[in-house]
């Protein structure tokens, strides 16, 4: 009996052995699963693979070729009033950002003196006219002057005008206008049409009149007008304060009339003609770009800088744009149009030039045939059709066929 349980107990422990080595050397398997776990790492390590980087599409449109000029903003419209006599400030309402009306009373001074001034003026102008016509010889008329002599002083009254305007803008010399003149006072004064200007002279009628006008004109100064509508940029004096003639009072600039004066080379003339579009960056907007075309240019340039002043007119009616800030002006001198473009930084040159398109995930590189370029974008001439995807960003590690994934 012992040997039999001896011999049962033997085969037991044997078969545990043989167990035991079987789940030690061949280990169970799970049906699929080491082969999903195989092929998701095939993938992951695939994805871990491509490249990323970022398209655009090739598009067609214009191009523009810019001249970078450097600008400062300025007004076509600004004074500084001054005062034209001395005078007290007698009224002064207005702030530092004012806006003002054309003709609008900026300052009003004292005007007790002036007006004063007038009164004695109209008084002298009284008593000299009235010695004038106590002395005029009512009985003598003036000779009638025959048509002949009608017609030459017309002529000679013609002549006489043309050469004022021709001394005027710089045409004929001072002594030739001299010689015209005295020819046109004394044939006037012989006719006797200045008959009446000499007697009223000689009485001190004339001048009497004359200092009136005076004297009316200083009354109106003490009143200062805005000479266009616009703001107030300064204010120099205060209510109550004694000003001498000349003194700033108040300054006025319309930033409506505001242009950008730039500075281009005189190499870079031939690209300037009025009326071309320039585009604006200003220092104190850099996320906005502004629209404007120039209005005119310096028929000068500067001996000592080589340069040429050009005018810039530009939209400032919300009035973002203030006298003395500097900007960046790209003027568009030519244009090309309907054209396929893409990025600058897109194009490699790699012997030849060319950029990466990307097509079901894969980067291939195309050869293409470059055209006129700005400081942004390069016509693609051919080699590259409108729409397909261009690398813009991560072209650099590319290699031909190249997986990549596309990022926004």
């Amino acid at each position: 009996m012992k040997k039999v349980l001896r011999i049962v107990a033997l085969i037991i422990l044997v078969a545990l052995a043989a167990f035991a080595a079987v789940k030690l050397f061949f280990p169970a398997k799970e049906s699929g699963k080491a082969d999903v776990i195989e092929q998701a790492g095939e993938k992951s390590d695939e994805k871990a693979s491509a490249l990323p980087v970022r398209v655009v599409p090739a598009e067609r449109g214009r191009l523009p070729l810019r001249l970078r000029v450097s600008a400062v903003a300025d007004v076509w419209e600004k004074a500084v009033m001054k005062a034209e006599i001395s005078s007290t400030v007698e009224s002064l309402s207005l702030r530092i950002g004012s806006r003002v009306q054309a003709g609008q009373v900026l300052v009003k001074l004292d005007d007790r003196e002036p007006r004063l001034e007038m009164e004695r003026a109209e008084t002298a102008k009284l008593k000299a006219l009235s010695e004038f016509l106590v002395n005029e010889d009512v009985g003598v008329e003036l000779p009638e002057i025959a048509a002949a002599e009608k017609q030459q002083l017309q002529e000679l009254r013609e002549r006489y005008l043309k050469a004022a305007a021709d001394f005027e803008a710089g045409r004929i010399s001072e002594n030739a206008f001299q010689k015209i003149s005295e020819e046109y006072d004394t044939r006037m004064v012989f006719s006797g049409a200045l008959r009446e200007d000499i007697r009223r002279a000689k009485d001190g009628l004339s001048d009497a009149m004359i200092q009136l006008k005076k004297a009316r004109l200083d009354l109106k100064r003490t009143t200062i007008r805005a000479p266009f509508s616009g703001i107030v940029a300064d204010i120099q004096v205060s209510l109550g304060e004694k000003v001498s003639a000349g003194r700033e009072l108040v300054k006025v600039v319309n930033l409506d009339s505001l242009y950008l004066k730039g500075y281009a080379l005189e190499s870079e003339i031939r690209h300037l003609r009025k009326g071309t579009g320039a585009r604006i960056l200003m220092d104190s907007y850099p996320d906005e770009i502004f629209r404007g075309e120039i209005e005119s240019i310096s028929p000068e340039v500067d001996s000592d800088k080589k340069t040429l002043t050009v005018y810039v007119k530009v939209d400032n009616q919300d009035h973002r744009i203030l006298p003395g800030m500097h900007a960046e002006m790209d003027i568009e001198y030519k244009v090309f149009e309907n054209v396929i473009k893409v990025p600058r930084k897109a194009v490699l040159i790699r012997q030849n030039p060319l950029v990466f398109v990307v097509q079901d995930q894969t980067a291939i590189w195309k050869y293409v045939e470059l055209g006129e370029n700005n400081d942004e974008e390069i016509h693609i001439k051919s080699g590259l059709n409108e729409g397909e995807l261009v690398v813009v960003e991560g072209q650099m590690t590319l290699a031909h066929q190249s997986r990549v994934k596309i990022i926004e």
